[in-house]
């Protein structure tokens, strides 16, 4: 067995699609039209109307919070400015984690949440520049050595 793909229902699939491709940048690898839309990374997106006839009739609940689209970018506050012109609630504007990494969370056009992080090269980056050591730098984030030396190229 493999894992493909994990599937979010929306009730408009163009109207997402303009989050996740345009704003977000993700490239589309397989569409459906107006029913079904694959994203690179494995996100599919679900017209909420064909998932509840595939599924008997299934309801779907929107804002439940149980499961978070997690996304790394180079550029955190960029992405955060586009997501805010574009009027998405957030779950929190950036702040930083225990392991140092800058993040924030926002709900998607149905209620689903997106977490958009920096990536971690990114965070041992700025932690060198703050003056931190490759060992403060491990400590922190619970890389070892050679993991931290690695994403800073080192």
């Amino acid at each position: 067995m493999s894992f493909l793909s994990s599937i979010i229902v929306v009730e408009d699939v163009l109207r997402s699609r303009q989050l996740y491709e345009k704003i977000m940048g993700m490239k589309v690898t397989e569409d459906h039209g107006i029913y079904n839309v694959g994203l690179e990374g494995g996100l599919s997106l679900y017209q909420r109307e064909l998932f509840q006839n595939l599924t008997g009739g299934l309801q779907v609940q929107t804002k439940s919070n149980s499961v978070v689209l997690y996304f790394e970018v180079e550029d955190l506050e960029s992405m955060e400015k586009a997501i805010l012109q574009a009027g998405f609630e957030f779950v929190h504007r950036i702040q930083e984690q225990p392991w140092k990494q800058k993040n924030f969370r926002f709900y998607d056009c149905d209620g689903h949440i997106n977490e958009v992080a920096e990536t971690m090269s990114v965070v041992c980056r700025r932690l060198v520049d703050e003056g931190k050591s490759v060992q403060e730098i491990a400590d922190f984030t619970n890389y070892t050595i050679e993991k931290v030396n690695e994403l800073l190229g080192i």
